[in-house]
């Protein structure tokens, strides 16, 4: 009997089309627990369209998806908000974290509104990211490169099978960008596919899989970590 566990990610001829023009024509790529993914390309080569069919926020025209073995077709609206809810961690180009919480009450807002029920896993992390001296500081008062990893940290918090990440380490100077990977592939670690967005050649090139996404269509590169992503 076979036990393996299915893939985090599987997507089949993925497809959306704006009314508009533009959007994703297919997408073909599929993720396995443990495994750091990165996807490049030009502006407006529905990178972010992308990542919107991958997490559940749009509903594909056409091809198949399915995260952790679930199959995402049949599913109404409300099963799609609660597999998203329980299966994935998103990290927003621009946060999305709270000005009025502290570090963890951010981290723990991954589970709802009752924040003291999630405060002991949410330090855990924080402390596994090398931010627990920083647990308890206003997200104000932390540097763009800290307000990242907290916000890594509230997408791995529930144990996700799959995390998306826009331009994790846009703006940042090396060192932090550094630290912001060694979040990522925490994630990994903990056994969630991590897929992330970016246009930075050093960041794809340390990841285990690389993709171009140009003209709508989305290209795997040669999995080696010493090749640059052109």
């Amino acid at each position: 009997m076979n036990t393996a566990s299915p893939p985090a990610l599987v997507a089949e001829g993925l497809s959306f089309r704006y009314a508009s023009g533009g959007g994703v024509d297919r997408a073909d790529l599929t993720l396995d627990a443990g495994v750091m993914a990165a996807v490049g390309g030009p502006s407006g080569s529905g990178k972010s369209t992308l990542l919107a069919l991958l997490g559940l926020v749009l509903s594909p025209g056409a091809g198949v998806l399915c995260v952790g073995g679930t199959d995402t077709g049949g599913l109404g609206a409300g099963e799609r908000d609660l597999l998203r809810r329980r299966s994935i961690g998103i990290v927003l180009q621009d946060l999305g974290l709270l000005t009025f919480l502290n570090a963890w009450e951010n981290v723990a807002a991954a589970f709802g509104p009752r924040l003291g029920r999630h405060r002991t896993a949410a330090r855990a992390l924080l402390a596994e990211l090398g931010m627990g001296e920083l647990a308890d500081s206003p997200v104000t008062e932390l540097s763009g490169g800290q307000r990242q990893r907290i916000a890594v940290a509230r997408a791995a918090v529930k144990q996700p099978v799959l995390v998306l990440a826009d331009e994790p380490t846009s703006g940042l100077d090396a060192k932090t960008a550094d630290a912001v990977m060694g979040s990522l592939r925490s994630c990994t670690e903990r056994g969630a596919a991590v897929l992330l967005v970016t246009h930075d050649s050093g960041v794809a090139a340390r990841c285990d899989q690389r993709y171009v996404l140009d003209a709508g269509v989305l290209s795997a590169r040669q999995n080696s970590r010493k090749e640059t992503l052109g």
